[in-house]
């Protein structure tokens, strides 16, 4: 972890992380972890010396329910408003998980569902290509990296580190080196991705389980 600068705090929430990015007067959420969280997240903040009312954008990777379980807790714990791409917005409103691969051994495991999984939100910026992060106080960008969900999004800053939910999962989901989960929604998008991630020289790739990972970890996935 010696690349990640002093600015970026990771949130270790059991086995899925959130991150915190610090910025100037105001901070940047990445993510909220399952359902219970909210006050596990504002304790850590304030550890660490973040008012969690300093919070003015909540950055959702996707809409699974281990990265929003606590969304509503934590925007009602910190005022903060909620950005996500436009393809993931709907299942952020209605607290629906996104599918997942639509190939026969990830149905088996991942069956859909239409029942919320976590409460609704409604976002308030939704991402297109890109979100600009400098209006919210942090140096750096959201940019669509789709491949484990349609409207996965990753936020690459300018001091080297990039964080990009689970567009890489560990091989072994908690350990081992980084690989595309059997799950996602499209393994040639989430290539793509990767090899956009990389093409932006990060030094650095912070994930949601596991890592983090050295770009040359990933250089692998980018040749295939």
């Amino acid at each position: 972890m010696q690349d990640v600068q002093a600015g970026l705090l990771p949130l270790p929430l059991g086995f899925v992380k959130a991150f915190l990015v610090r910025g100037a007067g105001k901070h940047v959420l990445v993510d909220s972890g399952t359902a219970g969280n909210s006050a596990k997240i504002v304790a850590k903040l304030e550890r660490g010396g973040v008012n969690p009312r300093d919070i003015g954008l909540i950055v959702v990777t996707h809409a699974h329910p281990d990265h929003t379980g606590s969304l509503a807790d934590v925007v009602q714990a910190t005022g903060a408003k909620v950005a996500v791409h436009r393809l993931e917005a709907e299942r952020v409103r209605t607290g629906v998980s996104p599918p997942g691969a639509q190939n026969r051994l990830s149905r088996i495991f991942f069956r859909p569902s239409e029942k919320p999984s976590a409460s609704g939100v409604e976002p308030d910026i939704l991402v297109g290509d890109e979100l600009d992060l400098n209006p919210y106080g942090v140096a750096g960008k959201v940019i669509w990296t789709p491949g484990h969900t349609r409207g996965s999004v990753s936020v690459m800053l300018e001091s080297g580190e990039a964080i990009v939910g689970d567009l890489v999962l560990p091989r072994f989901m908690s350990f081992g080196p980084p690989a595309i989960a059997f799950w996602a929604a499209s393994r040639e998008d989430s290539l793509a991705s990767i090899r956009r991630v990389l093409d932006l020289k990060p030094s650095i790739i912070l994930t949601s389980h596991g890592g983090p990972y050295r770009p040359e970890a990933l250089d692998k996935l980018r040749e295939r």
